[in-house]
């Protein structure tokens, strides 16, 4: 005999398991990640692979498209020799902003200068599936 009760109940519990996995969804994104030495107009206008040990400053900027009202993003920035080293962590918010934002986030140089090597830095949207954007880049 069919119960209309528990079929409700089926339906109910359906929608309520779709709205809480769709509440940890978001249409945001990253796009255009560079490293650069110097920004323009608060952008790396080139992408840079290798760095000079003489450089004061290293940037990140991104594009945010799509973003929500408080849209966090983190980069983390890393050196990376025998051992991987997580060298400075930022979190940024859209805050009110909405729609595409540009991003950065910087290294100034240590007080005894670059080491040589390879680094990376990891952007990524927080609270989200998704794969973060890795750029890499070398120091010599």
């Amino acid at each position: 005999m069919y119960n209309m009760n528990k079929e409700s109940s089926r339906i109910v519990t359906y929608v309520i398991i779709c709205f809480i996995v769709s509440c940890n969804m978001t249409t945001a994104y990253i796009d255009n990640p560079k490293i650069c030495t110097s920004l323009t107009d608060t952008k790396c206008n080139i992408d840079i692979r290798v760095i000079n040990t003489i450089t004061s400053d290293i940037f990140a900027s991104c594009d945010l498209k799509n973003a929500t009202q408080n849209t966090e993003v983190f980069f983390k920035w890393y050196y990376y020799g025998q051992q991987e080293v997580l060298i400075d962590s930022v979190s940024l918010s859209s805050g009110n902003n909405i729609g595409t934002l540009n991003l950065q986030s910087s290294l100034s140089k240590p007080t005894n200068g670059w080491p040589k090597g390879k680094y990376k830095v990891l952007i990524n949207i927080v609270g989200f599936d998704k794969e973060p954007i890795i750029k890499e880049f070398t120091i010599e």
